[in-house]
């Protein structure tokens, strides 16, 4: 097995920040969950480290997949180290066109900047089957450690596409029956005949701009039944796509 180079280790390092994500064009996976999902993405995986004790036999190795040795806890961001890293090369972006043909099951994220709720909502897409989210604005970085972490490595198994503003993904949504989280608005969402949904959740702090009101087509709204102020936005989202995408309930 192969012992890593010094420069090889401060790149690892680095990529715990946005700035070495963007300068290497790489990411780090930590964990045997995040691994194993991410060696049956097709992602193109440039090395996998893992510790001496690490049983290696518990990762199914692609030919060219490169295996180094070295100790994790000293270039990992998690309290509790595995044993076991990845490092990867971020996927090219979509293109307009190819991303939303053939999709029916979108979720959309306006400004949602804590990373554990943006790998909690990816994590709940991929359990109702969602097949893409877009990013709008000011999103987390869905390849930080943090986010990777908290999606258990369900990002590895959907598609992304980012747009800086809605206006500029009018055009591909035209055909998709869109439904907004306004808590200002009553819940008038209904379960429709269309095969084509979007749903939209907003920023942690300041929900969704309501100078947007007038594109969608319906509001879902999740009313305090305890009298609470408010739900985590990760928390809503998941009850809400039970709502409208749990297939067993033929929504």
């Amino acid at each position: 097995m192969k012992r890593l180079y010094n420069s090889q280790i401060k790149m690892i390092k680095s990529l715990q920040n946005v700035k070495g994500r963007s300068e290497t064009g790489f990411f780090v996976a930590e964990g045997l969950k995040e691994v194993r999902e991410l060696i049956s993405s097709g992602i193109v995986i440039e090395m996998i480290v893992v510790d001496k004790n690490f049983d290696s036999s518990q990762i199914e190795l692609k030919k060219g997949i490169e295996l180094y040795e070295h100790n994790i806890e000293s270039v990992t961001s998690m309290a509790s180290s595995e044993g076991i890293l990845a490092v990867a090369r971020i996927p090219e972006p979509n293109k307009n066109e190819a991303f939303f043909r053939n999709r029916s099951r979108i979720l959309g994220l306006f400004s949602i900047s804590d990373p554990g709720n943006i790998g909690t909502l990816i994590r709940t897409a991929r359990w109702f089957n969602l097949d893409g989210v877009i990013l709008y604005g000011n999103c987390a970085d869905i390849w930080s450690p943090k986010v990777l972490r908290s999606s258990m490595g369900a990002i590895f198994g959907i598609d992304f596409i980012k747009f800086s503003r809605f206006n500029d993904s009018r055009e591909f949504l035209r055909n998709f029956y869109k439904i907004s989280t306004y808590l200002h608005k009553i819940n008038d969402y209904k379960c429709g005949s269309s095969k084509k949904k979007i749903l939209f959740l907003g920023n942690e702090a300041n929900g969704m701009d309501r100078t947007m009101e007038q594109e969608f087509d319906s509001n879902f709204r999740i009313g305090p039944e305890g009298g609470f102020e408010s739900l985590n936005v990760s928390v809503a989202g998941g009850i809400i796509m039970n709502e409208i995408f749990n297939i067993q309930r033929g929504i």
